[in-house]
């Protein structure tokens, strides 16, 4: 079994990072922020992060040290993302890279190293733009990266017809290269079948359960 760090549901895996989902559209099977806080459990390896809304992206609280930024379905500015930071003070950050065209992958980096004592997760890996992820996550030590959805719906799980090439070659590249410590498996459950993305990772179950254990550790 695998440690799976993008859920939005509990499922097959050993543990895993518990997304809260909120807004519209709901999508039945995925959890809210209440139903994950929950089911925050260290202890089981299970980390929930708290999903941060438009109309909360200028509060003060700092209660949750675990968040979660989705800018494509909340639609703030890298800037209200950084002053949000600043208020919360969190203990780590998941943010979601698919907002084309309205944030590039600049302004994810730029707010990586602007809290450079922070881990990262980002999440998707940017689909179309990998490349440009995978050098971000290469380059700044704090940033981690999961392929949920990216593997999925563009490499088609290592499908050589149906697939894009460069997706899997991104993915694979990044699974051997000098930050493969940072790289984290992630299904998306339930979106997509969390056994099939399971076994595109085959052979690498070790690496990534001990990138999962090493984070953990980091920020509990």
């Amino acid at each position: 079994m695998l440690y799976d760090a993008h859920l939005h549901n509990k499922n097959h895996e050993n543990g895993g990072f518990l997304i809260g989902l909120e807004g519209e559209p709901y999508f039945k099977g995925t959890l809210n922020n209440q139903e994950v806080l929950e089911l925050h459990n260290p202890s089981e390896k299970y980390i929930s992060f708290y999903y941060i809304r438009k109309k909360e992206i200028e509060d003060n609280l700092k209660e949750w040290p675990y968040l979660k930024y989705h800018p494509r379905r909340e639609k703030y500015s890298p800037e209200q993302v950084v002053e949000s930071i600043s208020r919360r003070k969190p203990k780590a950050i998941i943010i979601d890279t698919l907002n084309e065209p309205y944030w590039v992958p600049y302004d994810y980096w730029y707010i990586a190293k602007k809290y450079s004592d922070i881990p990262f997760i980002f999440a998707h890996a940017g689909g179309y733009l990998i490349n440009d992820f995978i050098k971000i996550c290469h380059f700044q030590p704090n940033v981690w990266i999961d392929f949920a959805l990216t593997h999925t719906t563009l490499g088609r799980l290592g499908d050589e017809t149906n697939g894009l090439p460069y997706i899997n070659q991104a993915i694979r590249y990044s699974l051997n290269s000098n930050f493969k410590n940072r790289v984290l498996m992630s299904s998306d459950y339930p979106f997509f079948d969390q056994n099939a993305v399971f076994n595109y990772y085959k052979g690498y179950e070790d690496l990534l359960n001990n990138n999962y254990i090493e984070l953990i550790n980091r920020i509990i």
